[in-house]
């Protein structure tokens, strides 16, 4: 086997591994493995391979602020463990499968192991959800969090995969299988029991949405006249009603399978007003990089509630970790990944365009997502990166074919 195809089937693996919970060794060893072949792909093959993803600077430039952050860290060790895990880590993984992903085979790699974890993980949850709540809190799809995270990130992929296929002519069979699983996804999103996945979801939907409308207009010349603008208004208007009457039913669910009380005792604007008044206290530097690096303050001063241990916004909790300057580093981080989502988008390539649509309804889900919760750590964290590598390094592959 050439040692590209080697580091693509290592990489695929790795990336279908982050889908669950409870694989943190299986995860290591294929990340280990994978950076070996990795490096000796670039190596051997330094005019056919690009070393280095679009967007290495500001990921180094937002890591090394965090790494920065351990000279005033109130817990050093925790701020070094967590460094590890969130920047290391999900930066090797990052590297891994962008190097992987520009292999010949890769999309026949890639896509059916990814898929094929993705089915899994939904059967997996939707089969401890009929067990009983401690069951699917501790299953092997990683919880409502992280399964609603992961969910997110796998759903435009699958969606512009469809999109992709159909418009390359593949078999109906070929066609059709995207949007099965797309199916199974809304149904294990459902089951999630969270709120915020459905606006993560709509949000993804209306994106997609306007740049495949978008790029007919631009590339293929399709007039979209009244008609067609109307109808498709209406179709956003229904997405976003849907949307809604979906946060509602599993709002009003949570409150019949939990006490009613216990829900307005979690509220967010609570740990969001503690948040605020020690960030105002340290606002250039923070307390150190690492979610939960001021819980036990948080909660001494929110009486002790288990649940609120970081500040529930993933911004907000790097203002407290890193400060204004490395929450403007995490945002330049996520505006160079937008830009060269778009770029991908307009490129009259359709694989190279799928990827970008899929990029930025990705980076859309995960901000949505990650706006009342900090959920883009461990697994979340590594699935999100390893995907962005894989959709910049399917396009770089994609965009070279095709010169």
């Amino acid at each position: 086997m050439r040692t590209d195809s080697a580091a693509a089937c290592v990489a695929a693996l790795f990336l279908a591994s982050c889908v669950f919970g409870h694989t943190v060794a299986l995860r290591l060893l294929l990340l280990a493995a994978g950076i070996v072949l990795a490096a000796i792909a670039v190596a051997r093959n330094r005019e056919a391979v690009i070393a280095l993803p679009p967007i290495w600077l500001p990921f180094l430039a937002w890591g090394a602020w965090a790494a920065l952050s351990l000279a005033w860290s109130l817990d050093p060790e925790r701020t070094l463990k967590e460094w590890r895990n969130e920047v290391f880590y999900a930066g090797a993984g990052f590297w891994v499968c962008y190097i992987g992903s520009q292999a010949r085979n890769a999309a026949g790699v890639f896509l059916p192991a990814v898929a094929a974890a993705a089915v899994t993980a939904c059967v997996i949850a939707l089969r401890d959800f009929a067990r009983g709540a401690q069951d699917y809190a501790g299953g092997w799809h990683g919880g409502a969090g992280d399964h609603s995270s992961a969910l997110l990130v796998l759903a435009p992929c699958t969606v512009m995969a469809a999109w992709y296929m159909n418009r390359a002519g593949a078999a109906r069979w070929q066609a059709t299988t995207p949007w099965l699983v797309a199916a199974l996804l809304l149904t294990s999103s459902y089951y999630t029991l969270s709120r915020t996945v459905w606006a993560g979801l709509v949000a993804e939907a209306l994106l997609i949405g306007a740049l495949l409308i978008r790029r007919s207009h631009a590339l293929e010349k399709v007039a979209f006249g009244t008609g067609k603008k109307i109808a498709a208004s209406i179709v956003a208007v229904l997405i976003v009603a849907t949307g809604l009457a979906l946060m509602l039913h599993v709002h009003d669910q949570r409150e019949a399978a939990v006490d009613p009380a216990s829900l307005t005792r979690d509220s967010r604007l609570e740990v969001w007003r503690e948040a605020v008044g020690w960030v105002a206290e340290k606002p250039l530097v923070g307390y150190g990089f690492g979610r939960g690096i001021l819980r036990k303050e948080l909660r001494t001063e929110l009486h002790g509630s288990n649940n609120l241990w970081h500040a529930h916004s993933y911004f907000l909790d790097a203002l407290l970790q890193i400060g204004m300057p490395g929450l403007v580093l995490f945002l330049l981080l996520l505006a160079a990944t937008v830009r060269e989502g778009w770029r991908l988008s307009r490129d009259p390539d359709y694989g190279v365009s799928a990827c970008g649509i899929a990029l930025l309804g990705v980076v859309a889900g995960t901000v949505v997502r990650n706006m009342t919760d900090t959920l883009l750590v461990r697994q979340n964290a590594l699935l999100y990166w390893g995907v962005v590598g894989m959709l910049l390094g399917l396009s770089a592959r994609a965009s070279r074919t095709s010169r």
